[in-house]
């Protein structure tokens, strides 16, 4: 068991998280001095919190940019249902996320949090089920082609339902019988190769 301390921070103040977590690490480590602690990144857990890199805690960090590839026409994004049909790369508002803006972005600050002895790990990411199936699977083996090669760990926010592996409901994805479940043996063998085609 380990304790991730508050899912997704937003945008608040880097000195207020900085107070909080310490106060929870000390109270968490005089109970359990061996515990292993996570904390998402600020903003969503996009952005490094290199203030506590001195705590002896990882870091996590999430693997859903650009939104407009992972959340297409996801329900809760406030007009995501008006995004075009996005394609991978992803040319939007005239620059373009591709496999190297996610390196320079999405990995570098993390990877400079490490050098400070702070493990880092991809805690939630995938692709909503209304993302174009080819489209999904392209970004999913970008995105995971970068983590292999920085080293990190990752989890898919759901095997089971709309961003998984099972009962994903996806357009374009050929489905297996899987005791009882609908199995998209593609993106499962995907996930099991690292992005490795």
């Amino acid at each position: 068991m380990s304790f991730d301390l508050l899912n997704e921070p937003p945008r608040i103040e880097e000195a207020v998280y900085t107070r909080v977590v310490r106060a929870a690490v000390e109270a968490i480590r005089s109970a359990d001095p061996e515990r292993l602690v996570i904390i998402d990144g600020l903003q969503w857990g996009r952005v490094p919190v290199m203030s506590l890199a001195d705590l002896g805690i990882a870091q996590s960090t999430r693997g859903y940019d650009p939104m407009r590839i992972s959340h297409h026409r996801a329900s809760w994004i406030e007009g995501s249902d008006r995004w075009p049909e996005p394609a991978w790369p992803l040319k939007e508002d005239g620059t373009v996320w591709d496999k190297e803006r996610l390196k320079e972005e999405r990995i570098k600050p993390w990877k400079e949090l490490e050098t400070k002895g702070v493990g880092v790990h991809v805690g939630e990411w995938g692709a909503y089920s209304r993302v174009p199936y080819g489209v999904a699977l392209a970004w999913m083996a970008d995105c995971l082609s970068l983590w292999r090669e920085a080293g990190w760990g990752w989890a898919l926010w759901n095997l089971r339902g709309s961003f998984g592996i099972v009962d994903s409901r996806r357009e374009g994805a050929k489905y297996e019988e899987f005791q009882g479940h609908q199995l998209d043996r593609a993106m499962l063998e995907l996930l099991q190769n690292d992005g490795r085609g």
